[in-house]
C-alpha cells in the first residue's frame, strides 16, 4: 500500500467507540476499572476481526439486504437464547 491507500481503497471502514467505566469503591477501583477496560479491548478486537473476516458476506449489500440480515439474526438469536446453553466471551477467559 502507497502513502494514498486512503483514498483508493474500497471498502472502508471506521469505527470509533468511547468506553467510560467509573468504579468508586476505596482499595478496588483500580483492579474493577482494569478489568472492565480489558474485558471491553477483547469484546471490541474480536468484533472487529469477525467483521473484516466476514466482509465478503456483507459488502456490496443494499439496505433491503441488510434489513434482511438483520431478522434472520434477530430470530435465530431469539431461538438460541430460549431453548440454548450459555455461549460467548466470559470474563474469565
Amino acid at each position: 500500500m502507497g502513502g494514498d491507500w486512503r483514498k483508493t481503497c474500497e471498502p472502508v471502514m471506521c469505527a470509533y467507540k468511547l468506553v467510560t467505566c467509573e468504579f468508586k469503591w476505596f482499595g478496588l477501583q483500580n483492579k474493577v476499572e482494569s478489568f472492565i477496560q480489558r474485558a471491553e479491548r477483547r469484546i471490541f478486537l474480536n468484533f472487529h476481526r469477525q467483521v473484516f473476516c466476514w466482509i465478503d458476506r456483507w459488502h456490496g449489500m443494499t439496505m433491503q439486504d441488510i434489513r434482511e440480515l438483520e431478522a434472520r439474526v434477530k430470530r435465530e438469536l431469539d431461538e438460541a437464547r430460549d431453548k440454548g446453553t450459555v455461549r460467548g466471551t466470559t470474563g474469565d477467559e
